[in-house]
């Protein structure tokens, strides 16, 4: 072993050290929602009501992408059991679909006009 690792060995800080990484995890999920959030509300606001400019909609590309690669990333720590956070999986799998529909409106060649609004519809009921 290593000195790191003897030494929680020997003080049994193990629990406490579990506890702390369990905590920083949450926080970061936390900070992610809020970013998605943003995110999610400017694709509303400018994106799904308005005509977007060619820089817009590859600065809106970038970002869908981003927080959809670092919402799989999270996926991976919270959907394990021993992480024990049904909420917050719940909560992040409903921002991935959002994200992910967000991004295949705009930016999926393989999506027809026609699926496009029907996913409109779908995330923003009129």
């Amino acid at each position: 072993m290593n000195a790191v690792a003897d030494k929680l060995v020997a003080d049994d800080q193990a629990p406490s050290l579990q506890a702390r990484v369990h905590a920083i995890t949450k926080g970061h999920i936390r900070q992610w929602f809020d970013v998605v959030d943003g995110v999610l509300s400017a694709h509303r606001s400018h994106f799904v009501f308005r005509e977007a400019t060619p820089a817009q909609l590859a600065g809106h590309k970038i970002a869908l992408k981003e927080a959809i690669r670092y919402g799989l990333c999270i996926n991976t720590l919270i959907a394990d059991p021993d992480f024990n956070e049904p909420d917050l999986a719940a909560r992040l799998q409903v921002r991935l679909r959002q994200l992910q529909d967000a991004y295949d409106t705009f930016h999926d060649a393989s999506l027809s006009d026609e699926q496009a609004e029907a996913v409109l519809k779908q995330v923003f009921p009129e």
